[in-house]
């Protein structure tokens, strides 16, 4: 039950029900889902785990909220722990893991074409997500998870959905693309091209950061 209650805080975290920085009443939530508040306490602290929420003294859980300097501070770890799963995958991952990655794509396409933020962003997570296991590394996927799991959703909820200027579509090639340099099998070509759009990514969000 706490599981599910913790996806059902997630998912309004990501639609921009609750906004970065917004308290998080354990009562209000146990209303609304008519469960105990110790659920929901249990819920949260799964939450706080990855990132997601923030507990604060006097406040109780509230949405993590990133400022510029944090996001910057992220997103360099990001590149070198994401272009390491990259690195990894290419010597791992088989032909069919990396076709999965390829088909999560197809999904963030029909989003962008759709022109459905919120769809996009739970296909481009799961391809981050999905990118991770392929590195086969038992450690990483989980450091990936804490690390990314609060910007991505930040970077969403402050941008892309308040942003319908950013072009998905491209967002989307650039994921093809990834996918496609790991399929090569030239470990340097497929880390130069995920540093490539990691860049790109991160240049493109920080530039709506006011």
């Amino acid at each position: 039950m706490a599981d599910q209650i913790a996806e059902f805080i997630r998912k309004m975290i990501v639609a921009g029900d609750l906004d970065p920085g917004e308290r998080i009443v354990e009562s209000r939530i146990a209303r609304q889902i008519g469960v105990g508040q110790p659920t929901v306490r249990e819920a949260l602290m799964s939450l706080e785990h990855q990132g997601l929420v923030v507990r604060k003294a006097n406040q109780g859980c509230v949405v993590t909220s990133l400022t510029r300097a944090e996001i910057c501070q992220l997103i360099r770890v990001r590149a070198e722990l994401e272009t390491l799963a990259v690195e990894l995958a290419v010597e791992t991952a088989t032909k069919e893991e990396i076709g999965e990655l390829l088909l999560v794509t197809e999904r963030m396409k029909e989003a962008a074409a759709l022109g459905d933020p919120q769809r996009f962003f739970e296909h481009d997570l799961r391809f981050h997500q999905t990118l991770w296991n392929l590195s086969h590394n038992c450690f990483l996927p989980r450091l990936l998870e804490q690390a990314l799991a609060p910007l991505l959703a930040f970077l969403f909820i402050r941008n892309l959905r308040r942003n319908p200027g950013i072009d998905m579509m491209v967002s989307a090639q650039a994921h093809v693309e990834m996918a496609e340099a790991i399929l090569t099998g030239d470990k340097c070509a497929a880390r130069r091209v995920a540093l490539e759009k990691l860049t790109m990514f991160a240049d493109q969000h920080l530039a709506l950061y006011e």
